[in-house]
């Protein structure tokens, strides 16, 4: 037992690191002294000299001993005999991983005495006690390496992370999955964006310690993600005051012009322009950190004002070009950071912890015209409310040698509201391609309150029982938002043109264009409703690490989520249990050196339903598009005048018959709105792979990886759904309550056309996978990932290839290719017809990456910097606005296709008109249409330490895109703006790599 001590013990913290996060900032120091005899009168003691934290343990018979739940720090061994101390070591604990220090009892000669040689000096580059998958690095490495001041940029630095497309951000996307799985915490509490799942909650840089990327094996303790996880922990006093003053500064006058595209294949209006782009930035942090209580009570704490200013370009969609250029600015009081945090340490073995932040920001935006380069008059302008409080309150209990509790109780509120000065005007866009669009006389878009609050508590037991290391919990989440959206003005007008034989499709049919020429008409979408709404997510899990051998430990754990939600009416919308989880992994030293280690994973992960998914189905939005013909255009506001139904043109004739229904204000209970088999969205993940130490200072490491979609959760809208969506696993047989629609594969049969929200007493009906219609849910990823880490006294390095293939129908929670950040209720599977011809190469489809990145030393006190990376493209898809169905329950002619419409409509029946049924269609799978260029970017930095009155300073450069490479990284995937009409700005570039900018750091600390 002594010796699987010694290598293999795992430690409390460590069983955290397998898992996604930390409840307490907290990790092991474990050791051992080999060839003892016997134990009596030996006790080893750790203390943190920097806090005063001290505790002293008995030494087990077998020689071993375990320090549970400490703080981050470096603590200092002594082992003692009799009160005397025969020997002494030095170690660091960090995030996610445990500290070791081995001793032996050593004969100095046959009759001599016994000596306690340190054993542990050579720190192993291979952690043999977790078999999870990531990325741990510190502050003071960020800081030697020209790394932009964000989460996402650290992430990207973990392999198998890809950037993620610009129309959700600035996020990334972690083992194929989409951008909107990901889970972010900050000292154990969760800080993710909990209505679309697109984003975190920062605290500055210089707050931060330690950060750890998690992108695969992740511990039953922690679950709610099926991409990856970004943990952090924040810095905290000690029993020195230390204070700091650092400034960064990112002038505009040393940013490279962005990049222009334009329609027409490069000879059209311009379309997308990033020549205008600006971005200022002046960061000041005041931090300060000591003892309030001298080895008690320690404080840390910083305050960030911010003046940031940025000019962009904006408006448009994939079928129009930008309308508006726009001015954001925030300063002062308004942009100002504020954060601290109190460790108390009630004894050696109870520790209390709060933490709290305030990142709230008011941003002034003012917006002008913008017209094929030209900027114009101010038209309107907005306050935007943005960020929000946290605050967390932690416990760390050492109760016995064996037995640690954990505790934490959070909250965090965060605020999106935009507060527009114009009301009046509505949002105008023109997707004709014409050279003088249509403009309005505001900026559009909605307005209504916005705001998220998450209220969060867990417990954790953790107990060692000989080999075992048992833990088990709990962890509750209640998810509160309100979201009102009304649109400005009352309307949204889109201005389109219909080409002859194109077809509109509405609810009740297909609207074709028989005028014999092509035809403008105007889409007007009315987005409206909302309230108050919540969702409940509560686990239970228990896990086992079991030290089979003294070279190889197994993992068992088991998890249980329920994801419970409520619209505004307080009516249940959703409920699920999931299915037992397992997450099961093991690690193998096969040499018995500790420089070798074979390890792999399986686990199930699930993915609760966002609260964007309760907003638009159970808030009482109604979304209703009206398509109509006008006469004429209002000079002033934009709006069309003399509207007529588009079926009184084309068709039947009737508003009713003219209209897209989205949404309805009605609010549907939950078996109306979940069918009664549904299980939530899950992922299922195995990993293999071996690490190896060559020497000192090179690890290599090689793994594969293969990830695939278990059930995938979406809403199916189509007409046996009406007038609601239902959310179902697509591909199986699924059963769920009528609400005075019945729709029987032709007709409506018995329908009264009378919904209440109330399910329909005996309506409960069974359709088949082939009645709905919809393909069996696929995504998959395989990778196999190669590693090269490099550590020495005065260069460190890691390069990183990866190998990647992501193939499926659908991406997940986002749809990437068409930009839609709609979490969990995206067009896939809406209808039959948007799904046919899915089946392919994925958005995050990155096949060849690599990374490299490190710091060198060249001489004393200087200190420079690299990140490169180099990526293949991502797939390009076709899409086109028709279908070769007429068929009601493919719904053909909604959405984006597969199918481009080729303008040919034989007349088969001589009667010289075009049959819809008769349409000539070519259908392109989804990633057949090539792929986005290779991207190379490379970014340098120096930093140089010096001294000024006692005063350590620091001053750096850094330089991102050192080359100014500005290929394009997405591009208008829309080949048509409506059946049989060309998009004029179909291949057009959304978006390119940042252009060269410098950013320049000066520090101060004492």
């Amino acid at each position: 037992m002594k010796n699987i001590f010694k290598k293999n013990l795992t430690a409390i913290a460590v069983l955290a690191s397998l898992g996604v996060t930390l409840p307490a900032v907290a990790s092991d120091v474990v050791g051992s002294i080999d060839n003892i005899s016997t134990t009596a009168g030996y006790t080893v003691t750790v203390k943190n000299p920097a806090t005063g934290l001290e505790r002293t343990l008995n030494i087990s018979e077998d020689g071993s001993f375990r320090f549970a739940s400490l703080p981050s720090g470096s603590y200092q061994i002594q082992i003692l005999k009799n009160g005397a101390v025969v020997a002494e070591d030095s170690v660091r604990v960090s995030l996610g991983a445990n500290a070791k220090a081995s001793f032996d009892l050593a004969q100095v000669s046959d009759s001599g005495p016994e000596v306690i040689q340190v054993l542990g000096a050579r720190i192993s580059s291979i952690d043999l006690t977790t078999a999870d998958s990531g990325l741990v690095i510190t502050d003071a490495e960020i800081d030697r390496m020209p790394i932009s001041r964000d989460l996402t940029s650290v992430a990207l630095l973990a392999p198998g992370a890809v950037k993620g497309d610009s129309a959700f951000g600035n996020t990334a996307s972690f083992g194929g999955s989409s951008v909107a799985e990901n889970a972010c915490y900050i000292n154990g509490l969760e800080v993710t964006n909990t209505r679309q799942g697109l984003g975190c909650g920062e605290v500055p840089f210089e707050f931060y310690d330690q950060f750890q990327v998690k992108t695969g094996g992740y511990s039953a303790k922690f679950g709610r993600a099926t991409g990856g996880t970004i943990n952090t922990t924040t810095k905290s006093g000690t029993n020195e005051w230390e204070f700091a003053a650092v400034v960064q500064f990112q002038p505009d006058s040393l940013q490279e012009e962005g990049s222009i595209s334009r329609g027409n294949n490069g000879a059209g209006q311009i379309f997308r322009d990033e020549s205008l782009d600006t971005d200022s930035k002046t960061d000041v942090t005041i931090s300060a950190g000591g003892p309030l209580i001298e080895d008690t009570l320690f404080f840390y704490g910083l305050i960030n004002p911010r003046d940031t200013e940025s000019t962009y370009t904006w408006g448009g969609d994939e079928f129009s070009p930008n309308d508006q250029y726009r001015n954001e600015s925030a300063s002062g009081g308004d942009n100002l950071f504020w954060g601290g945090k109190l460790d108390w340490d009630i004894n050696e073995n109870h520790r209390l912890s709060y933490f709290a932040y305030s990142n709230r920001r008011d941003i002034e935006r003012s917006v002008y015209e913008y017209n094929n380069g030209t900027v114009g008059d101010r038209i309107d302008g907005a306050i935007l409310k943005r960020g929000g409080e946290a605050q967390s309150l932690s416990y760390t209990g050492v109760l016995t040698e064996d037995l640690v509790v954990t505790a934490m109780a959070g909250n965090i509120k965060t605020e999106y509201e935009t507060q527009s000065e114009n009301l009046v005007c509505p949002s105008i866009t023109d997707s004709r391609g014409t050279a003088n669009p249509i403009t309005g006389c505001g900026a559009g878009g909605s307005f209504g309150a916005n705001n998220d609050e998450n209220t969060q508590y867990r417990l954790d037991v953790e107990y060692v029982w000989n080999d075992h290391e048992i833990t088990f919990g709990i962890d509750y989440q209640e998810r509160k938002s309100e979201n009102i959206s009304s649109p400005i003005g009352g309307h949204s007008y889109d201005y389109r043109t219909l080409a002859d034989n194109g077809s509109w499709q509405a609810d009740n049919g297909a609207l074709t264009n028989n005028t014999g020429a092509a035809l403008d008409y105007v889409e007007d979408r009315i987005f409206d409703g909302g309230g108050s709404f919540e969702s409940e997510l509560t686990a239970y899990y228990i896990e086992d690490q079991w030290q089979v051998t003294e070279d190889f430990s197994v993992k068992v754990g088991l998890r249980i989520d329920e994801f419970d939600s409520w619209g505004t009416t307080g009516k249940l919308l959703t409920s699920f249990e999931t299915d037992i989880a397992p997450r099961l992994g093991f690690t193998w030293d096969p040499t018995g050196t500790g420089d070798t280690k074979v390890y792999g994973t399986y686990g199930r992960y699930y993915l609760p339903v966002a609260n964007n998914t309760i907003f638009r189905a159970a808030s009482g939005v109604s979304d209703i598009t009206t398509a109509y013909t006008y006469t004429g255009v209002d000079s002033q506001t934009g709006a069309p005048t003399g509207l007529t139904p588009l079926a009184d043109t084309l068709g039947n004739g009737g508003i009713q018959n003219s209209q897209q229904v989205s949404g309805v204000p009605v609010i549907p209970e939950k078996d109306i709105f979940q069918a009664q088999e549904a299980d939530p969205f899950s992922k299922d993940e195995y990993i293999i792979g071996i690490q190896q130490a060559l020497n000192d200072e090179y690890t290599v490491g090689v793994k594969g990886i293969y990830r695939e979609v278990a059930t995938a959760l979406d809403d199916y809208c189509g007409r046996y759904a009406y007038p609601y969506c239902v959310m179902i696993n697509p591909g199986d047989s699924s059963s769920w309550y009528s609400d005075g629609y019945y729709w029987n594969g032709t007709d409506w049969g018995d329908s009264s056309f009378n919904n209440d929200g109330v399910p329909d007493s005996g309506s409960l009906t069974t359709y088949s996978a082939e009645t709905i219609g919809l393909p069996k849910a696929n995504n998959e990823y395989t990778a196999v990932e190669f590693s090269l880490d490099y550590k020495a006294d005065t260069i460190r390095y890691q390069f990183g290839y990866t190998w990647a293939r992501s193939v499926g129908n659908f991406e997940g929670a986002v749809k990437s290719d068409i930009g839609q950040a709609d979490a969990g209720i995206t067009q896939d599977f809406d209808f039959p017809a948007v799904m046919d011809g899915s089946q392919g190469y994925q958005p995050n489809d990155r096949r060849h990456t690599f990374k490299f990145f490190g710091s060198w030393e060249p001489m004393e006190d200087l200190t420079v910097g690299w990140n490169a990376t180099l990526q293949s493209g991502r797939p390009k898809s076709l899409f086109g606005q028709g279908y070769p169905s007429t068929d009601p329950n493919l719904n053909g002619g909604w959405g984006d296709t597969f199918y481009i419409y080729t303008n040919e409509c034989p007349d088969t029946n001589g009667n010289g008109d075009c049959d819809q049924d008769e349409k000539i269609y070519e259908k392109h799978s989804r990633g057949t249409n090539g792929r986005t260029p290779w991207v190379f970017n490379l970014d340098l930095s120096a930093a140089y330490d010096f001294t000024v009155s006692d005063i350590d300073m620091r001053a750096s450069v850094n330089v991102f895109n050192i080359f100014n490479s500005q290929t394009e990284s997405s591009l208008n995937e829309h080949y048509e703006q409506n059946e049989g009409e060309v998009n004029a700005y179909h291949d057009a570039a959304y978006s390119w790599q940042t252009p060269r900018y410098v950013r320049i750091g000066l520090e101060a600390r004492f």
